[in-house]
């Protein structure tokens, strides 16, 4: 052991002589509980299997999404297109006319 050990032992020492090893170790105990507690509460702790099966669901939903955004935007493409194609015929055709404005 190195000399840090050694000292943080003479310092519990006379803790675990004053008030009892097994307080000393049940305190600890429930520092490193509390600990673990804190972690699966804020998602640190999470099974292998929940985690792949909550990214397989995430992929999934966000196909549909797609699916979904691709089927509404659709039109509003359509639409845009044409108009694109009918402002690059009229540039074209030399016609100068004022569209209001």
């Amino acid at each position: 052991m190195d000399n840090n050990n050694v000292l943080n032992l003479e310092k519990l020492l006379p803790l675990a002589d004053k008030y009892g090893l097994a307080y000393i170790l049940a305190l600890v105990l429930v520092f490193v509980v509390f600990g673990f507690v804190r972690d699966i509460r804020r998602g640190k702790w999470v099974p292998r299997e929940l985690l792949d099966r909550a990214e397989e669901d995430r992929d999934r939903l966000q196909s549909i999404l797609d699916k979904e955004r691709s089927d509404f935007m659709a039109p509003t493409l359509q639409v845009l297109q044409g108009l694109k194609i009918d402002h690059a015929a009229s540039n074209n055709a030399g016609n100068d006319e004022d569209r209001g404005g």
